[in-house]
């Protein structure tokens, strides 16, 4: 493997020359050029793990995930890559693991200097702990409370708000809610903004109609099929994630019932998934590229010691994108007080 000294070799420059050249220091441009055609020539590679291991410094940041299976998910990873690569910034990702902690000493293992993190509640410790430590923890999507980091997050009320108002407009008084967990900080403000605004509409969010249980296609399609089942059914559906509103599309297509005929719905989090079906479907979309655009910002701020003294909260809005998948009721229209 070619190392400094055949560059030096080849162009006659000092050892320091060199060295300076790679750890980003100036050298003359005529000493530049001349290093770049050698190490071109020659196939040279800087070993990045070596000179971590030198300075201490890896220019590497973690992300952890709760599962690197879902398009939320892949597309963070994706935008906080762009985001760091320009800085010289690499990214190690790594999905979280049953043994409390395990996670992040995984990436603290291999000398991340940062951690973005949607985390479980398997992490909130060992994030914790390394933040205390002085290490960069930025936490998106779900807010733990013990967890006092930078925070980048989506405005989950005004979602909620956002789709309870599009269908007491469209004159839906009985609707239903498949929902997640109530213990994710996402799931019960999506859930309390829908609720709260369906109420300010004189609509009663009745407890049958408000299901809860783990972010999963299946869960998504059981609870759908219950609320399908009720004898009196909901007028229109809202599913609060990606996931979620899967497992509701499944169920509604196995019942038979035709949308926006006999079912409304309102799905979360994929303009693509909303195009794809027949009608399009009516989709609150988060905007994953900005949280990842935000998170590497703030951690990359916290680097370079430009960030305030204490955590920032960065709370992003989403837009509704209304399809076809919603019916007028007009003979139940509800309108807004006053």
């Amino acid at each position: 493997m070619p190392t400094y000294k055949d560059i030096q070799a080849m162009t006659g420059l000092s050892l320091s020359t060199i060295s300076k050249y790679y750890n980003g220091l100036p050298v003359r441009e005529k000493n530049r050029l001349a290093i770049q055609e050698a190490a071109t020539s020659l196939g040279y590679r800087v070993n990045t793990v070596a000179r971590s291991l030198r300075s201490r410094r890896s220019s590497t940041v973690g992300v952890l995930l709760p599962a690197l299976d879902n398009d939320f998910h892949l597309t963070i990873i994706a935008g906080v890559e762009a985001a760091l690569r320009a800085d010289g910034i690499s990214v190690l990702v790594c999905s979280s693991r049953p043994t409390p902690g395990d996670a992040v000493d995984f990436l603290m293992g291999r000398m991340v200097e940062g951690i973005i993190a949607v985390p479980t509640s398997n992490d909130v410790d060992a994030l914790r702990k390394v933040a205390a430590q002085g290490v960069p923890v930025v936490a998106i999507d779900w807010v733990a409370p013990d967890l006092d980091t930078d925070r980048v997050v989506l405005d989950n009320l005004a979602a909620g708000a956002a789709v309870a108002r599009h269908l007491a407009d469209h004159g839906h008084g009985r609707v239903a809610l498949v929902g997640g967990d109530p213990a994710i900080s996402t799931m019960r403000e999506r859930a309390e903004g829908f609720r709260s605004t369906l109420a300010a509409r004189g609509i009663s969010l009745e407890e049958e109609c408000l299901t809860s249980g783990p972010l999963t296609v299946e869960s998504g399609q059981a609870s759908t099929e219950r609320l399908l089942a009720l004898p009196d059914r909901p007028t229109a559906l809202f599913a609060a994630n990606y996931e979620l509103t899967l497992g509701m599309l499944i169920a509604v297509n196995d019942s038979g019932l035709r949308v926006p005929t006999d079912i409304s719905l309102v799905g979360f989090d994929s303009a693509e998934l909303a195009r794809a079906v027949r009608p399009q479907l009516t989709m609150f979309e988060q905007p994953t590229p900005a949280i990842a655009r935000e998170a590497a910002r703030l951690v990359r701020e916290r680097l370079d010691g430009q960030a305030g003294a204490g955590p920032e909260t960065v709370r992003l809005g989403g837009r509704l994108l209304v399809g076809a998948s919603v019916a007028v009721l007009h003979d139940r229209a509800t309108p807004p007080p006053g």
